[in-house]
C-alpha cells in the first residue's frame, strides 16, 4: 500500500489555503490527511463495489472479511468461489454478480487495469461503467484510491455533500450541480479537498457548528 500525505507544508495544500476561507479553517484545524492507495485495480474496485450505498465503517468490516476469506484476490480465483459463500459475509446478490462480472471481463481480456495509467479520467470512467453494477461513483473511487488521481470530484458522494452543507451552513444538502460549482475554485485539486472533507466526517466534526473549528 502506498500512502500520500497532505499537510499544511504541502505546496498544493498551501495553494488551497488561499482559495476559500472556510476551507482554510478546515485544513488548519485538521492539519493532515492522507490517501492510502491500493495499486491492485481488481482489489480496489471490489472494495468500492462492496462500499456502494453503505457506510465507510460497514465497507471496511465487509472488505476485511473478504480479504481474509477469499485470498488470493485475483480474477481466476474469485470466479471459482461460490456466490453464496461471498454473500455470506454480508454482500447482496447484485454486488456478488458485479464482482464476478468484472473478474470475467479481466479474464477475457476486456479490462486491463495496467493500461489505465495511460488513459484519461473520462476514458476510464466510460470503460468501467460499461460493466453492469459499476456506476460513476465506483469508477471515481478507483481513480482516487488506486491511481491516485488528484483531480477527481465525486459530485454524488454523500460525505462530500454533507460536509459542504455543514461548512457553508446550507439549509439542505447541495445537489450534484451545486457541488460542482463549489469545487470550481479547486479545479485540479478536487481529490485533495475531498480528503479533508472525508476526514471531517471521520473525526465527527460535523456534529458541531462549523464556526467552532475556526482559528
Amino acid at each position: 500500500m502506498k500512502t500520500i500525505k497532505y499537510d499544511i507544508s504541502n505546496e498544493k495544500v498551501k495553494i488551497l489555503l488561499s482559495t476559500d476561507k472556510c476551507l482554510k479553517y478546515l485544513i488548519k484545524y485538521i492539519q493532515c490527511t492522507e490517501l492510502q492507495l491500493e495499486p491492485d485495480g481488481f482489489r480496489c474496485i471490489i472494495k468500492y463495489i462492496i462500499g456502494q450505498q453503505i457506510s465507510d465503517k460497514a465497507r471496511e468490516t465487509i472488505w476485511n472479511k473478504f480479504k481474509s476469506k477469499f485470498a488470493p484476490i485475483n480474477p481466476n480465483y474469485i470466479l471459482k468461489v461460490k456466490n453464496n459463500d461471498i454473500k455470506a459475509i454480508g454482500l447482496s446478490e447484485r454486488k456478488v454478480e458485479t464482482i464476478k462480472r468484472i473478474a470475467l471481463e479481466i479474464v477475457n481480456g476486456n479490462i486491463d487495469f495496467n493500461n489505465y495509467s495511460y488513459c484519461t479520467n473520462e476514458q476510464i470512467v466510460e470503460d468501467l461503467t460499461k460493466i453492469k453494477g459499476i456506476g460513476r461513483w465506483t469508477a471515481e473511487m478507483y481513480l482516487i484510491f488506486s491511481l491516485g488521481r488528484e483531480d477527481i470530484l465525486s459530485k454524488s458522494d454523500g460525505t462530500i455533500r454533507r460536509t459542504i452543507k455543514w461548512m457553508y451552513d446550507l439549509s439542505e444538502l447541495p445537489t450534484s450541480k451545486n457541488i460542482k460549482i463549489y469545487f470550481e475554485k479547486w479545479k485540479g485539486y478536487e481529490t485533495i479537498v475531498s480528503t479533508f472533507l472525508w476526514k471531517s466526517i471521520e473525526l465527527d466534526l460535523v456534529k458541531n457548528e462549523f464556526s467552532k473549528i475556526t482559528i
